[in-house]
Formats: C-alpha cells, sequence, structure tokens
C-alpha cells in the first residue's frame, strides 16, 4: 500500500480533481456541474465526501449518504467510489472505503451498502476483497419528469 496517500474532507479546493475523476469515470458533467454537486454534497448533513491525496493531487474520492430504508431503518450507502486510472491497486479504495465505514460509525450507523454497475467489472472483485458481499442484483428504471427546475 502506498504511504503517501492521505484522506481527507472534500472540499470546493479540490474541484479540478474531482472533476478530472467524474470524466475518467465516463459521466459528461462539466465543471459548474460538478461544483454544483461538491457544493449540495457539502451543504447536506446525510453525505459526506472525501478525497485521497498524493503528491498534493486529488487521486480518488468516495461520496456515503446517510440513507434511510424501511427494512433496517438507517445505512450508509456508497454512492459513488474513483479512483484514478494510475493510482488503482495502490490500496486507494481501501483507503476510501474504511474512511467511509469510519463516518459511518460516528453517524451510528451499522450497515455499509454499494451498488454497483454490472460494466464496472473491475469492482466486482474489489468489494468482496476488503468483506463486502454481495446479495442482489438490481434493474434501474428511470424517467425523466417535465417541468423539474432542479
Amino acid at each position: 500500500m502506498n504511504r503517501d496517500i492521505s484522506i481527507q474532507q472534500g472540499a470546493v479546493e479540490h474541484l479540478s480533481g474531482i472533476h478530472s475523476l467524474v470524466l475518467e469515470w465516463g459521466y459528461s458533467a462539466n465543471e459548474s456541474q460538478t461544483c454544483a454537486w461538491l457544493e449540495a454534497l457539502l451543504a447536506s448533513p446525510n453525505h459526506q465526501i472525501l478525497v485521497a491525496i498524493s503528491n498534493a493531487a486529488v487521486v480518488g474520492w468516495a461520496v456515503a449518504e446517510r440513507r434511510i430504508s424501511i427494512g433496517e431503518l438507517f445505512t450508509s450507502e456508497i454512492t459513488g467510489l474513483v479512483v484514478g486510472t494510475n493510482s488503482r491497486r495502490a490500496g486507494v479504495g481501501r483507503l476510501l472505503v474504511q474512511a467511509i465505514e469510519d463516518w459511518s460509525r460516528t453517524k451510528g450507523l451499522s450497515r455499509v451498502v454499494v451498488r454497483s454497475n454490472v460494466s464496472r467489472s473491475e469492482s466486482h472483485g474489489f468489494y468482496p476483497s476488503i468483506g463486502y458481499e454481495r446479495t442482489k442484483t438490481t434493474h434501474v428504471y428511470v424517467k425523466d419528469l417535465e417541468g423539474a427546475t432542479l
């Protein structure tokens, strides 16, 4: 594991590095969209964004959300985890997930859930290797709403 990686609370000052990884992840957001997303996360008491820093650069980030569900009431869900191509297999993802688990514990949450797109094959080996168990597969359905302002 690379020892020069630090995990920090995400901040607006990390926007450029976070945005670069958003693009690498395959999303087409522009920097102002990423900035609005980041600012909303930072303002939310139910979200946490963490960044992995190496040599003063953002090499990964993770987002967790405190979720409410009928089955378990409150859980933590990792809603995004990205490690830059040049930093993979160096322990960055593991450090980010550990930091999310630590945040979840401080919120009194006893379970972390993560969903992974079937197309992200590298994650399907990663999560079980750090103790996560696949419990189900799902389909996702989307409907765009007319007249929405956000």
